[in-house]
């Protein structure tokens, strides 16, 4: 971004110069096009995106599954009694 904004000054200062050397409909919609440019890559610029931290806290016998997207979980079945297999 920093160099889109290099560009872009470098642009409008150039234009500016076309524009007062020699005055005419081109030299000024250049002038007003990389103002706009300049002016839009400072609005536009890309921000940070902060993803809030995840907490849980599961009590007693419960279970808890946490996950940063889409969490799909399949056919669970809630009882007192464990498996054989189970560890």
């Amino acid at each position: 971004m920093l160099v889109i904004k290099i560009l872009a000054s470098f642009a409008l200062f150039g234009s500016i110069a076309w524009a007062i050397t020699a005055p005419g409909y081109d030299s000024i919609i250049s002038a007003i096009t990389s103002l706009s440019a300049l002016i839009s890559a400072f609005i536009f610029q890309k921000k940070k995106v902060v993803y809030p931290s995840q907490k849980q806290s599961v009590s007693g016998d419960g279970f808890g599954l946490q996950a940063g997207g889409d969490l799909n979980v399949g056919n669970i079945s809630i009882s007192n009694e464990r498996e054989p297999n189970a560890r």
